[in-house]
């Protein structure tokens, strides 16, 4: 009986965007799972571990935006219930009635979107796999490998719902019902410490943008991280400071002070949303726009680092086998095995290659010299901390001081396979060392040497790098991730589209009471129509606008670090940015077609 009532007096469209909004984050979680799964079995972890690391942050950032999301969505429909449980309180229903009302609604909410968020996060992961063996992946998923994933995904979902719920039983606890009709009465705060807490919200900012001049990338998310935090404050308050500078111009702030006031209600009661939204078009920018945009390094004779193929040999068989193979136009360098730290010598842990500062000049042909007892190091898994001082060992009494860290790409590409550690000593030090390795390389792209003696490498006492492998494998590798950042964007794209679909359809009665009382006063139909339009434009465009700005700061300060050109920027980055606009533009342009214009005829026909 009480399931029958709920469901007559339920609110189709409230409850289809909330039962939205829960769905996706069920077909994300599905998605992301099966990504997980299909990563594994494929090996990123391995063969690439910047792209690796890319794709997990794809995955935290994803869940989280989800969370939130499904929170966010709760405590605006459970806005929206007001009235309805207000009325019931002033009719004689006790809370107890009130709260078994909300709960089986909420739970009819939440069986629907679980079973259609399983379904069709079942019909998109099922995708994935055609996509990728599509792209020549060799990937076979198993019903078994994926089963535990809607079971996962129900657990996920019901613990959320358990957690919704006692913040429901809270809410329904304190908040006093009656008052319903005040809800978007919110009074002006004092602004008694609003001046320090944007000023602090611009320290964060100020401290942010110096923290992109270091090139590690760890700084540079550091720095979005307290430049978000630096922003959520300065929106917070910032409103309220300017309301209180203005004020000091009497004349001005008394001719325009419904104007402002009612700019500074409209900015402050949605700071919250529209830093949410902020946060979800800087993802959408700066994560997947670089995923986007980005591209491996093709397989180019550089002058600087021209070669193409590097094979370090531990015995003279080996290296023989490996210059007939190449040919006599490859060169060969020595090589000697360094250690970073005293502790290492014994079990020969984060040991290095070591070349002479002359073979280093023969390699990227350079201009090197260095002093006794004088090294740098080289390569960017080298550089990961320019601030310290290391050193390497030779021996217990043999130790050169790092004078230097190069974050350069020694033979065209980032990390090959046999060099990750890869240091640089005076000439004097290597000549005439026992233990030496042989460093044998060769210019060019070297495909048809791949194709023919690559399983022969194989077998040999020789680690091998292939620039021609390296690169075709990034490429694959890159491919795998951007489906993955691409799905990222997608969904934050279409989060950001359900709050603001949330947003309207919880205001709209609001509205309607509002404007329809200044038809009455003479407000023309025309005037009502951009009225809404204008407001609810601000709230779309304001995110839109900063989230532009600030990732292009950030886009340009990745490229910068990269050493790519500007033109980079303005002719890949600026287009995304602007088709990332155009399809706001074009979402607002069908709200105002589809609910605002409707909303509108409503309020002037009454």
């Amino acid at each position: 009986m009480l399931a029958k009532m709920v469901y007559k007096n339920m609110e189709k469209k409230n409850v289809l965007f909330y039962s939205i909004s829960i769905a996706l984050s069920i077909v994300l979680e599905i998605f992301f799972l099966t990504a997980f799964t299909v990563k594994d079995q494929y090996g990123l972890n391995e063969k690439a571990g910047n792209m690796n690391w890319l794709c997990t942050m794809a995955f935290l950032i994803a869940g989280i935006i989800s969370v939130f999301f499904i929170f966010y969505s709760t405590g605006y429909y459970m806005k929206t219930k007001n009235r309805d449980y207000a009325l019931l309180l002033m009719l004689g229903s006790d809370r107890k009635t009130i709260f078994k009302f909300f709960s089986v609604e909420f739970l009819f909410i939440y069986i629907f979107s679980v079973f259609g968020g399983i379904l069709a996060g079942g019909l998109l992961s099922a995708l994935l796999p055609v996509v990728l063996r599509a792209a020549g992946f060799v990937i076979t998923v198993f019903p078994s490998d994926i089963l535990w994933i809607p079971g996962t995904v129900v657990k996920i979902s019901f613990l959320l719902f358990f957690i919704e719920w006692v913040i429901m039983l809270l809410y329904f606890c304190k908040r006093d019902l009656s008052g319903f009709w005040l809800r978007e009465m919110k009074k002006e705060g004092k602004p008694g410490w609003s001046c320090f807490l944007v000023i602090g919200g611009i320290v964060l900012f100020v401290y942010a943008m110096e923290l992109l001049k270091r090139e590690n990338i760890l700084y540079h998310f550091i720095s979005m991280i307290i430049c978000l935090a630096g922003i959520y404050t300065i929106l917070s308050f910032g409103g309220s400071l300017i309301l209180i500078l203005l004020k000091l111009f009497k004349g001005f702030y008394y001719k325009h002070m419904l104007t402002l006031n009612e700019f500074y209600y409209k900015f402050k009661s949605n700071c919250n949303l529209l830093f949410i939204m902020l946060v979800l078009d800087f993802v959408i920018l700066f994560f997947t726009g670089a995923s986007v945009i980005s591209q491996t390094p093709k397989d180019e004779d550089s002058p600087a680092y021209p070669y193409g193929f590097v094979g370090v040999s531990e015995d003279d068989e080996s290296e023989i086998i490996l210059r007939e193979m190449l040919g006599n136009d490859s060169i060969a360098v020595s090589a000697i095995k360094g250690y970073r730290e005293k502790a290492d010598l014994e079990n020969g842990e984060r040991s290095s290659f070591c070349i002479s500062d002359r073979d280093y000049n023969r390699l990227t042909s350079g201009n090197l010299h260095l002093e006794d007892k004088e090294a740098i190091w080289v390569n960017e898994s080298t550089a990961l901390e320019p601030d310290t001082v290391d050193l390497i060992y030779l021996s217990q009494e043999d130790a050169f001081t790092v004078t230097e860290r190069r974050n350069e790409i020694i033979f065209g590409t980032e990390k090959p396979d046999c060099l990750r550690e890869f240091a640089v000593l005076p000439e004097a030090a290597v000549t005439g060392y026992k233990d030496t390795y042989r460093i044998i390389a060769k210019k060019g792209k070297l495909e048809k040497e791949f194709a023919t003696y690559q399983s022969l490498f194989s077998s040999q006492n020789a680690d091998v790098f292939w620039r021609y492998e390296y690169l075709k494998e990034a490429d694959r590798n890159m491919f795998f991730v951007k489906i993955i950042i691409l799905f990222t964007g997608v969904y934050c794209l279409f989060s950001v589209f359900g709050i603001f679909a949330l947003k309207m359809q919880g205001d709209i009665p609001f509205l309607n009471r509002k404007y329809k009382m200044l038809h009455h006063m003479g407000m023309t139909k025309r005037s009502i129509y951009k009225a809404m339009s204008l407001e609810y434009g601000k709230i779309l465009g304001i995110p839109v606008i900063l989230s532009v700005l600030l990732s292009g700061i950030y886009m340009l300060a990745e490229m910068e670090d990269r050493d790519m050109l500007i033109h980079d920027f303005l002719f890949k980055y600026v287009p995304f940015q602007a088709i990332f606009v155009c399809f706001h533009i074009a979402y607002f342009y069908w709200i105002k077609k589809v609910v605002i214009k409707k909303s509108t005829m409503i309020i002037v026909n009454g």
